[in-house]
């Protein structure tokens, strides 16, 4: 029997819902401040999310909308400033307590905690952001049970390459079939399963029509007392009912022991 060494959880989307009221809004108060006629609509920002990375989203959207920066493109120092402030607004939405944690995060992280389990979060967004966050949503308590945050620009190559979890296996000298990854996407998915990994995803707002074949388990959320952690429709299938899921149940998955 394989037993789990490490849960690596994705920030946005994950541990909160933050992407639609949280960065999208960020976003455009920043645009609005520096004086940039852009606003990303809800259904707008849905596209976006194909790219990975605040900066990089940017850049994508201003190099294909180069009439609202002058008709110059996307210009590296105006993106940095407007990220740069863009996190600024997200932090300070945090700290207000804005962002709340999605059901049952808080209580695997405990339990995974109580079993001796590597805690790690593996994010494209800003460091500072995700630290705020966890601290903001979680508390400081399971803040500090985490043994790494591995966010931003700390690899080149952002998910759905697997570079950011491949770094996590060689700083903790760790085995993918140790790992189980919990992501809301496919981006992430599939950076998971690049870095030989296991992948529970729970859907966000933003990718409930997304496509998640190779994941170990689809849910709707992990659960949590009166919430059960229903499976889609298009889920894996190996589980027909669940109420939690629990580092038992990412376990018997590691052991394919679920009928």
């Amino acid at each position: 029997m394989g037993k789990m060494k490490a849960l690596i959880f994705d920030c946005d989307g994950v541990i909160a819902e933050t992407e639609k009221d949280g960065h999208r809004v960020s976003f455009n108060r920043a645009f609005k401040e520096m004086g940039i006629n852009a606003e990303w609509s809800v259904e707008e920002y849905q596209e976006l999310l194909k790219t990975a990375g605040g900066k990089e989203r940017m850049k994508v959207y201003f190099d294909k909308h180069s009439s609202m920066l002058g008709g110059e493109g996307s210009d590296e120092r105006l993106i940095m400033a407007l990220h740069k402030r863009k996190t600024e607004i997200f932090m300070e939405m945090c700290a207000k307590g804005e962002m709340p944690v999605r059901y049952g995060i808080k209580r695997l992280i405990n339990e995974a905690h109580e079993n001796g389990i590597l805690l790690v979060v593996c994010s494209t967004s800003n460091e500072k952001s995700v630290e705020t966050l966890i601290k903001s949503s979680l508390g400081e308590k399971e803040y500090h049970y985490f043994s790494g945050i591995f966010a931003g620009d700390i690899v080149k190559n952002k998910k759905p390459a697997p570079d950011i979890y491949n770094m996590v296996k060689d700083k903790f000298k760790l085995n993918g079939e140790e790992c189980f990854v919990v992501e809301d996407n496919r981006n992430g998915l599939l950076a998971a399963k690049g870095a030989g990994m296991y992948c529970v995803v729970t859907i966000s707002f933003y990718s409930h029509d997304e496509y998640f074949k190779e994941a170990d388990l689809v849910v709707s959320t992990l659960g949590d007392p009166g919430i059960p952690a229903s499976i889609p429709k298009f889920g894996p299938g190996n589980i027909t009912e669940i109420g939690f899921v629990t580092v038992g149940t990412l376990e018997k998955l590691m052991n394919k022991s679920i009928a």
